[in-house]
């Protein structure tokens, strides 16, 4: 029986695994992780092992030309489009009913997102960065199967709290700043309140109408594939 070999050093790599490591999660030695590496050759029991430490259906680790084809099935989720679309209309109308000054908007927008996105970066690399913004597109257009979607899931808890947590930083700072420099401020909740919260608010619209819906689709696709997993082990052992 064959397998990628291509597919499977990708994955580990994904994962941030040494040979060595997938070895132990697999139940496999590495000397067979190294011999499927070099040519692609594998028992079912192999191959089954492999699926299961990626948490992905056997038939992602067949030879390129075949997850090339599946990887060409898309679906589309207009559940997902519409949700978008409604976010899309309601977070202009956030923003205009909190909107204090412009150049602090544009400020407290690049503060959450750029220091989330570096934490980011500094965490998964500039590459995982990347990729991640790039399949948020998912949300609307997925394919039937892909790899490496635990470590996406991951991957986007952590903007998410990251998002937040810088939020929650950005707003705290600026509340002590109002405090302490702008006594006049201060003493107008309804302007200080909103200015303060500027950076929390973004880094819930950022993660609520963007990065969560993203989640879930990856949890639904996840979801989705290991039933397939399930009937294709099914099949191949038959």
């Amino acid at each position: 029986m064959s397998v990628s070999s291509d597919v499977i050093r990708e994955l580990r790599r994904e994962r941030g695994w040494s040979q060595e490591q997938l070895a132990a999660v697999s139940g496999l030695s590495e000397r067979t992780i190294q011999r499927i590496e070099t040519d692609g050759t594998c028992s079912l029991d192999s191959k089954m092992a492999l699926a299961s430490a990626f948490e992905l259906p056997p038939s992602a680790l067949s030879p390129k030309e075949t997850l090339s084809a599946a990887a060409l099935e898309l679906q589309t989720d207009w559940a997902g489009a519409a949700g978008l679309f409604v976010c899309g209309l309601l977070a202009p109308v956030v923003v205009l009913l909190t909107a204090t000054n412009r150049l602090w908007e544009i400020s407290a927008f690049g503060v959450v997102i750029g220091l989330t996105v570096m934490l980011s970066v500094m965490s998964h690399g500039a590459r995982a960065t990347w990729v991640f913004f790039d399949r948020t597109s998912w949300i609307v257009r997925y394919p039937v199967r892909a790899p490496g979607i635990n470590g996406l899931i991951s991957h986007a808890r952590m903007v998410i709290n990251t998002a937040y947590a810088v939020g929650l930083l950005a707003s705290a700072v600026t509340g002590l700043a109002i405090t302490i420099y702008g006594a006049a401020a201060a003493q107008t909740p309804a302007i200080a309140l909103p200015v303060a919260l500027k950076p929390l608010i973004y880094a819930a619209l950022f993660s609520e109408f963007w990065i969560r819906p993203f989640k879930r689709k990856l949890q639904r696709m996840l979801a989705s594939q290991m039933e397939r997993g399930t009937e294709g082990a099914c099949g191949e052992r038959t």
